[in-house]
Formats: C-alpha cells, sequence, structure tokens
C-alpha cells in the first residue's frame, strides 16, 4: 500500500538569495546536565495505559540506540540493573545513571473523502481519498544511581499523517514515525553536540566608494571560501577605515575558522572603538559560546573516574623510582569504575614511558585469578607473583564505601624491599 506520510517536524530553510551568510560549528551543552554520567542504562519505557506496550518497547531501542549515537556514554544492561535491584545491592557499581522514559498519551483521526471524477470517454466514477493522523505524548528523564535524583523531565509530542487511495494508512505505522522523529531530539539533551549555524555578513552603510570596493572584494574571498584571505582583508580594512561592518566580519571569519576567542577579541575592539550597539549582541552570543565550551571541558574534568584516576597517577608517580616496571592488580575485579581507573592508570603510564607490566600475560592473567578467588591475600604473595612477572612495583587498587563516601582504595608495594611505599587516605580527593 502506498502512503504520502507528512511528519511535522522542526524545519530550517535556507535560502541562497539576500545577504552572505557563513557556516559556522558552535559546541551546544546538552539540555540535561549529565556532568559526570559515564555509563548509563536504558530502561524499559512505561505506559500509561496497557495499548501503549508495543510503543512503550518501541520507544526503548529507538533510545537505545539514540544514545549509542552520541559515542559518549557506556551503555549498562538494564537487565542487570534490575537483576541487581532485585537482590538489594548497590547498583552505583554498576552504573552511574538510569534513562527511563514513559509514553503518556496516543490519539489517532482517521476521515475520508469521496469525490466524483470523469475520465476521458465521460464515464463518471467515484474515488475515495483514506486519511490517519496520529500524535503521541512522551518523556523521559534521567535518574542518578548514587540518591535516586532525576535530571528532567523532557516531554516531547509528535505528529504525524499520510493520505492513501487504498485505505485507512496504519496507525501504528505513523506513531513509531513520529515517536522516532522526536526521539531525534536525545542526542542533544543528553549530550554535548556540535550545531551548524548560519552566520549574516555584515554590510557598509557608508558613500566611501573606496571602502565599498574593498569589501567587495573581500566578500568575494567569503563566497570562494577563501576564509583566510578573506579574514586579512577583513582586519586590513578595519585598521584603515575603522569600518564596523569589516570588524564585524572579521569576528565572523575567525568563528568560521573556529578560533572564537579572536572572534570575540575583535568584536570587542570594535566595540571599544566605535562604541557601534549592534556590537554588543555578538560580544554577548560569542561570550556564551565560549562560556558553553569552558562549561564541556569543566564537565569532562567532573567525571569522577577521569579525576580520581588523574589525582591517583600524580600521587602514584611520586613514589615510583627512575626506570622501574608497574603492575597495576585490580583488587575489585567484578568493580567497572575499577577497570576503568586500571586502564587509564595504564595507558597514562606507558605515554609517559613507565614500564608496565603486560596485563594480557596469560600466565600473570591466571595468577591474577587465583588471587581474586582466595580472597585475603598478603603482601607476600603479591611480591612473589609481581616478581615473577618482571615487576619491580605493585599498585593494587580498589574501591571501598558506597554512595558519597565511595573511595578509591590505592597501595603501592616495593618489591625488591616487600614493603608498602605508598597507601591512600581518606582525602576527599579520593572519592569516587
Amino acid at each position: 500500500m502506498f502512503y504520502i506520510i507528512f511528519l511535522i517536524p522542526f524545519v530550517l530553510a535556507l535560502t541562497s538569495c539576500g545577504p552572505t551568510r557563513v557556516p559556522v560549528e558552535v559546541d551546544r551543552l546538552p539540555t540535561l546536565n549529565t556532568a559526570g554520567i559515564k555509563r548509563i542504562a536504558v530502561m524499559p519505557f512505561e505506559a500509561d495505559n496497557p495499548s501503549y506496550n508495543a510503543l512503550a518497547l518501541y520507544a526503548t531501542s529507538v533510545a537505545t540506540d539514540r544514545i549509542r549515537e552520541t559515542e559518549r556514554f557506556t551503555l549498562v544492561d538494564a537487565s542487570e540493573v534490575r537483576h541487581i535491584q532485585r537482590r538489594r545491592q548497590n547498583v552505583e557499581n554498576y552504573v552511574d545513571a538510569m534513562f527511563i522514559g514513559r509514553i503518556i498519551r496516543t490519539a489517532t483521526e482517521k476521515d475520508s473523502k469521496t469525490s466524483q471524477h470523469k475520465d476521458k470517454k465521460g464515464n463518471t466514477y467515484n474515488s475515495t481519498t483514506y486519511y490517519t493522523k496520529v500524535e503521541i505524548e512522551f518523556s523521559y528523564s534521567i535518574k542518578m544511581a548514587r540518591d535516586g535524583s532525576l535530571i528532567g523531565p523532557i516531554s516531547r509530542k509528535g505528529v504525524a499523517s499520510a493520505y492513501s487511495s487504498e485505505g485507512y494508512p496504519s496507525a501504528d505505522e505513523l506513531l513509531r514515525d513520529a515517536l522516532t522523529s522526536q526521539m531525534a531530539f536525545i542526542r542533544q539533551d543528553i549530550a554535548p553536540y556540535k550545531s551548524r549555524e548560519m552566520r549574516t555578513l555584515a554590510e557598509d552603510k557608508t558613500e566611501d566608494y573606496v571602502l565599498k570596493t574593498e569589501m567587495k572584494e573581500a566578500l568575494a574571498h567569503v563566497k570562494a571560501q577563501n576564509y583566510k584571505l578573506a579574514l586579512q582583508s577583513y582586519l586590513g580594512i578595519y585598521e584603515r577605515y575603522k569600518s564596523p561592518a569589516a570588524g564585524e566580519n572579521a569576528s565572523i571569519i575567525y568563528e568560521a575558522l573556529g578560533d572564537t576567542e579572536s572572534a570575540l577579541n575583535i568584536i570587542r575592539r570594535v566595540y571599544n572603538d566605535t562604541g557601534n550597539p549592534t556590537t554588543q549582541l555578538v560580544i554577548a552570543r560569542l561570550s556564551k559560546i565560549l562560556d558553553d565550551k569552558a562549561k564541556l571541558s569543566a564537565s569532562d574534568q567532573q567525571d569522577p573516574i577521569n579525576r580520581v584516576t588523574a589525582f591517583a597517577s600524580e600521587e602514584i608517580q611520586k613514589v615510583l623510582p627512575s626506570g622501574t616496571v608497574v603492575w597495576l592488580y585490580n583488587n575489585s575485579p567484578r568493580n567497572a569504575m575499577v577497570e576503568a581507573v586500571v586502564d587509564n592508570l595504564t595507558s597514562g603510564f606507558i605515554r609517559k614511558g613507565i614500564g608496565v607490566v603486560d596485563r594480557q600475560n596469560t600466565a600473570l592473567v591466571a595468577a591474577e585469578q587465583r588471587l581474586q578467588l582466595s580472597g585475603a591475600v598478603s603482601d607476600a604473595e603479591m611480591v612473589k607473583i609481581g616478581n615473577a612477572a618482571g615487576a619491580k612495583i605493585i599498585v593494587i587498587i580498589g574501591i571501598t564505601g558506597s554512595g558519597a563516601m565511595r573511595r578509591l582504595q590505592v597501595r603501592v608495594l616495593d618489591i625488591e624491599r616487600g614493603i608498602p611505599i605508598m597507601q591512600s587516605n581518606t582525602d576527599e580527593r579520593w572519592l569516587m
């Protein structure tokens, strides 16, 4: 069956006529503050009406795909989280947050219209057009594993319609189409994203023939996408004529080249030199972009795994002798956070030229498994295995506590002397 389907999305129309516009790429913060969230489980969507159950299942699948596409989170199986919850265990050892959603309402409208037509021979015949329109409302939010607090919710409404001459278009298919179109926004709701925006070049309003000629030459560089030449031209024009339009255009070209700080600096200079009031809006916009960029950087640094890894690395390196070889031992083998810390420390040490025992060494892997199965292990046993693996230093990494008191535990053993040379303490910088 052939349908003519109409979705009602957000539409941005770009036209080629009128003032010249330059594309720029801007880093944007997500709608929801997901700073520090790395491991996320997409829980099954709930339905306010049993008839929505199939849509809820479909929504869960689409949401999982959209979150995976961000490439920012590690997806944790929802069934594993449910299993941990049923056992009344602490889920935050396995996941940072849960993505939860709900199908709230659906509505379907159907109509048909029959009209008469004549063929080439003058014969009259009837034709019927069938119409289906659907609406769907749903919401989603993020539930933190640590304390159960909610980030959100975000509510969405999708609309879709279709015509057919062969019967009513499927409402179920249209509902899925409407849901899918709105689910596309999940990516920018939960993860930083790059937005492609258009900047309109300013036109000089003076009657100075020489200035206008130079502005046209600079514009020709822009249209040819020779942005560096265009930037040099606009900066030169500004130096010679103090033209606010040339300064604003130089700012736009800087932004197009990815140098937002220089874009802000030149437009501030234009404001200070000329007092042009339109530059204040540009200053505010660029300041907001740089502020968001700083927040994105801070967000990455706030990630508890990255933060505590960086601190642990600094503390461990303070006691490492030169030319040493390190064995990094995971004392909490079923904890994903500790595994991530060990991986990060390993890659960091390798980058700095610190020798690291190959963790894929078959004999070492077998020895580690025996240690983990045996429970409490003495330093003497650790030293014996480390020595056999060619290590000079053992870094034992584990985790203790839960919730706000969860912290990384690190002990460093000197194999040659058989003694500990470093032990993490209760400093809040070890908190995860």
